[in-house]
């Protein structure tokens, strides 16, 4: 599931953790506009990726879960 926040979701927070989440949430805009980010299918979290030869290999830090991909050159 996708992280989302919503204007509403942020109502009921103090000034700091309203701070916060408006970071994380133009953070993660950011990288879905630049294309770098690989997002859990599973889960929805973002993927930490390691390069080697001609492939990625994803691994969410949540959940665990794995995926390769080739890189095209």
């Amino acid at each position: 599931m996708p992280l989302i926040f919503t204007d509403e979701d942020l109502m009921y927070l103090d000034k700091e953790h309203d701070e916060q989440l408006q970071s994380i949430k133009q953070t993660i805009e950011a990288l879905k506009v630049k294309g770098d980010a690989t997002f859990c299918k599973k889960c929805g979290h973002l993927m930490q990726y390691f390069t080697v030869g001609n492939a990625k290999l994803f691994q969410c830090g949540f959940c665990g879960n794995r995926v390769a991909e080739v890189i095209k050159l």
